[in-house]
Formats: C-alpha cells, structure tokens, sequence
C-alpha cells in the first residue's frame, strides 16, 4: 500500500466530513443559530454512525446514538423539535450535496481504443420511489392513491465511471421523471443510459444534435416507419411500413437492427431500433440508440444497455444497507432531512470501497462494503469527533484493511464475461 495515495485519500474524506465545513453548512442553511447542545457536526456524524448499520427504524433510534456521542444528552421531544425545523432538512440536502461532490474519483475506465473509449461519460438516468407515511400525502403526493396516497422519488444522475451521483433530486412520486432529465447540450460526447420511462422523442433527438450518443428503452406501444434493416427481416416485407404493421415478421431467435423514423414536430428523429425478444416476458424489448452500427452491432447494444442495472444496485444499497426508509413522522422536513442522510451513508460506503480498490490494488464489491462496512464506520466517527488527525488516519488504514479482506468482489472473471466488466471496462487500480 502506497502512503501517498492513502494520504491523498484520506485528505479527501477528511474534507467531506471536517468540522468546520459541516459547521458553515449548519449556519448557512439556518440549522446552526448559536452554539447549544446538538451541533451541526455531531448531528451529522451521530446520522452516520446510526445509519451505517441499516439499523435505525425510529427517531428514537436517532435521538439514542446523537447522546452516545455527546457529552451530556438531549431529551427526545426537543431533539425532534430541532429536526422539524425546515432547516434541518436545508443542511441535510446541502451536507449531501457536498459529499457527493467531494468523494469523487475514478473507478472503471474502457480499454484503450476498446468499446466505450470514445465516450467522456457514461451517464445513468433512473429514479427510486417510496412511500411514507399517509398524512403527507399533500406535501408529497403519490402516484398510486389507494395503496400509497403519500410518497417520494429520488431522481438521480449517475456516471457509471466514476460512480458518483451528478444531481439527484427529492420530488413527490407524482412529478414526471423526464423533467429531471440531464440537458441534451451536457451530453456532447457521452452516452446516455435510461428506462423506458424517459424515452421521448424530442428529447433524444436534442440530444442527438447537440452531439451525444444514447440507448433508451422504448415502450412497448410506439409506432415508427421502417426505414432500413440492418439485420433482421428481409427489407423489402418491411421497408416504408410501420412497426406495429410489420411486428409479426420480426425474428424472435435473435435481435432485430432496423433502422427508422419518427416525426418530431417539424423535425424528424432517425435512429436505430433494436428489437429482442424477451422468452419470460413473451414479448419484444426495443431499445433507441444512436450508436454507430458499424461499431456496436445489435448484440453489442443488448449488452451496453445491461450496464443500467448498476444504477438499480445502487438504488438497493440506499434501501437495504444505507436505512433508507419511511420513518413514521409526519414532519416533512424530518422525511427529506433523514433521506439525505441515507445518501451520505451510502456515499462514505461506496467512497470506502473504491479506495480500498485502490489501496488494495484489487476490484471491491460496493455491495459488500455496504454489508459489512458499519464495523469501521463507528471508530472513523470518534476519530472525527475527537478531531485527531493521528486517530483518524490509523482508523481509515484499519478499515481499508478490513475491507481489502472482507468485500473482495466475489467472481472477478465472471465480471469480465458477463458482468459489467463485458463491454470492456475495467477497475482503476491507480490514482490519477
């Protein structure tokens, strides 16, 4: 283990959790007026500590690991009084965002001249949704009325390199996901990954022209005009009709390339149309993509567009081992403020684990790091609180170490034939 690479890690994680920024964050947002008892840093250390077990399922929970890290304690009525405050939930979202910002390296990189290479970013639009309790269904509105009248969404931007969230916004369920779309012009030179949910004509065609590269799955029910086939069925039974027309001619032992049209206002969006049947579902996927076809053929597409799921992972992480839950609160800024402190948990996790792939020089499991990293968190939190530089930094060689053991990636090979190492990515084993 080099020292210098562990010392400039170090100072990065040093920088997203020192006293002093977390402090102007608690004043800047209002949460910190005067000093008294619950200070901004041990809130948010003693949020980190709770939450780092999956564990935390009240605000009891909370008010009872805020006094074991304080001197004297706090009764449970004013604690939850300081957290209704609407400013609690302003320095939660802006400690998240500073996190986020700050514990950012690279972690997979494609093969020189490889699939992939060409982009800058590989980019993952996705939202996570769930509900909470009944009585904020006018502050946070769901979509399913009867089974969950109150409800929230996470809308994130995610790059797949580097493995850090670019925006990620908190909206009631109700909002529309394409609005938290990342500008067409911000994707010059990347590629873009999303659901069907945010397929839309307009946008990717914008996209299009301002020069980035997408593969979006389409719904089920779009109609576009056949222009051309790449691989598929025989042009001239297709060629200048409509997909619904010409469904039953399309092959289901292997994936359809077809080239087509949709009229986009005055504009027309020309693309490729991949279509795969799906033998569980019974029924044909059709993924969008502006990729060109002489570099990814159809099977390559299938296959990029897999590397969407690490977005769902990472959803799993936030809701299995970061504690993000419903709380049973009917304060809303309580509901946004412990929300945030879920991203900061599974930020500090994941930022562990790419730096013990790092320092370890060997590929790391994010999901087991979430696992089992809450044995190292809790002493990098004193070490923190005791504001000891020489503590902190024998603290995160111990966790390093702990997780060079323990949250190796299980099937390193596998990764590589089937996994989302198959495009061509691979780990960074050394600091920029």
């Amino acid at each position: 283990m080099k020292q210098r690479d562990a010392s400039k890690l170090l100072s990065k994680f040093k920088q997203a959790l020192s006293e002093q920024t977390v402090t102007e964050i608690g004043r800047a947002t209002g949460f910190l007026r005067r000093e008294r008892k619950m200070t901004p840093m041990k809130m948010a250390l003693s949020l980190l500590s709770c939450f780092a077990s999956g564990q935390a399922r009240t605000l009891a929970d909370v008010q009872r690991s805020y006094n074991a890290l304080s001197e004297g304690s706090i009764a449970y009525k004013a604690f939850h009084n300081q957290l209704s405050k609407a400013a609690f939930a302003r320095f939660m979202r802006e400690l998240a965002s500073h996190v986020l910002s700050t514990l950012v390296m690279e972690v997979l990189k494609p093969a020189r001249a490889g699939l992939l290479a060409e982009f800058g970013r590989i980019v993952l639009q996705d939202g996570s949704s769930f509900a909470v309790k009944d009585t904020l269904r006018r502050t946070f509105p769901g979509r399913f009325t009867t089974v969950s009248p109150a409800a929230v969404e996470l809308h994130v931007t995610w790059d797949l390199r580097r493995e850090c969230i670019e925006q990620v916004r908190l909206t009631p369920d109700t909002y529309t996901e394409r609005a938290e779309l990342p500008a067409g012009a911000c994707l010059r030179g990347d590629l873009l990954l999303a659901d069907r949910g945010y397929f839309d004509r307009a946008y990717l065609r914008e996209v299009d022209a301002q020069g980035g590269r997408f593969v979006v799955r389409a719904q089920n029910g779009i109609n576009p005009i056949i222009e051309a086939v790449n691989r598929g069925p025989r042009a001239s039974r297709v060629v200048g009709r409509t997909l619904k027309a010409v469904r039953r001619r399309l092959a289901k032992d292997q994936p359809n390339d077809l080239q087509v049209r949709w009229q986009v206002g005055e504009r027309s969006l020309c693309c490729r149309l991949i279509v795969c049947w799906d033998t569980q579902r019974r029924q044909f996927v059709h993924l969008a993509t502006n990729l060109p076809l002489a570099r990814y053929d159809a099977a390559t597409v299938a296959q990029v567009y897999r590397l969407r799921w690490q977005i769902e992972l990472l959803f799993k992480e936030w809701k299995s081992h970061a504690n993000l839950r419903a709380f049973s609160t009917a304060k809303p800024a309580i509901v946004e403020g412990l929300i945030w402190a879920a991203i900061i948990v599974a930020a500090v996790k994941r930022y562990l684990a790419h730096s013990t792939q790092y320092l370890a020089r060997s590929a790391t499991s994010t999901l087991r790091t979430a696992k089992c990293a809450w044995h190292v968190i809790p002493a990098l939190v004193a070490a923190l609180l005791a504001r000891s530089p020489r503590r902190l930094h024998a603290a995160f060689l111990r966790a390093i170490h702990y997780l060079a053991v323990n949250a190796l990636r299980a099937h390193p090979a596998r990764d590589r034939q089937r996994g989302r190492l198959a495009t061509g990515l691979q780990p960074v084993f050394q600091l920029a």
